[in-house]
């Protein structure tokens, strides 16, 4: 149980930073149409609350469930660091 609550508020806060990461930049979500924005931003933040009430509810799934958590967080911390650091971060240095 606990490896999995550990698991939820990783892909929360990951899928969070990453929404930012990515709809906080005006030039990388331009070439998106309205309704190509709406369904990215809709199922990330599905995502993000369906592992917020998952961690609220301290719920105890079974093994491939949380197998299943512990891979989306994996990958949701990585996409989100590697978007700040390719792409956030660079248009840091740019400005300065």
């Amino acid at each position: 149980m606990l490896i999995n609550a550990f698991c939820n508020v990783v892909i929360c806060l990951s899928v969070s930073a990453f929404m930012v990461f990515v709809f906080g930049r005006l030039d990388l979500t331009q070439k998106f149409g309205p309704i190509q924005k709406w369904i990215v931003k809709s199922g990330l933040a599905l995502v993000a609350a369906g592992s917020l009430f998952n961690f609220i509810t301290l719920s105890i799934p079974p093994f491939t469930e949380i197998l299943m958590n512990m891979g989306l967080a994996v990958l949701f911390l990585w996409a989100a660091i590697f978007h700040y650091a390719h792409f956030v971060n660079k248009d840091k240095k740019k400005k300065q």
